[in-house]
């Protein structure tokens, strides 16, 4: 069967608007109630995506709003270690992803951290939206 993933990334509406623009539209209170709807109803387990940033949403208070929002809930957190995009200074480790899924787990959180692949070609999770951007906007990718 198939998972539903949800990309969460920050349990503070603001910081997740900064991460996810499309978090304006839908903010996190609203999202979390369909997230919680959706498992009651269907049974079915959510899989949370979190890019794990450094200085961003990767502290122990962090790992407190994100436990507390989604506690009791049929979820699992999929952590991701940030790549490195040029036009952010977003940056982590894997150590700093295994800490924060340690956090988790004190919490009562089921959390794994991802294997990266690509980030040594820049084709990472993250990297390719960049210059997919840049090819749509209008100018044919003149500005790479």
């Amino acid at each position: 069967g198939l998972t539903l993933s949800v990309s969460l990334h920050s349990a503070d509406d603001k910081r997740r608007s900064e991460i996810m623009p499309v978090n304006r539209k839908y903010h996190i209170p609203e999202l979390i109630r369909a997230c919680r709807d959706y498992t009651e109803k269907t049974g079915r387990r959510i899989t949370f995506e979190y890019a794990v940033i450094d200085d961003v949403n990767s502290s122990e208070k962090d790992a407190d709003k994100l436990s507390a929002l989604i506690r009791g809930m049929n979820c699992h957190v999929n952590l991701i270690p940030v790549n490195k995009v040029k036009e952010r200074n977003y940056r982590t480790t894997r150590a700093k992803a295994a800490d924060f899924a340690k956090y988790l787990a004190e919490r009562g959180i089921n959390a794994t951290v991802r294997r990266t692949l690509g980030s040594d070609i820049e084709a990472a999770c993250g990297q390719l939206r960049c210059d997919a951007d840049k090819e749509n906007s209008g100018n044919g990718g003149a500005d790479k």
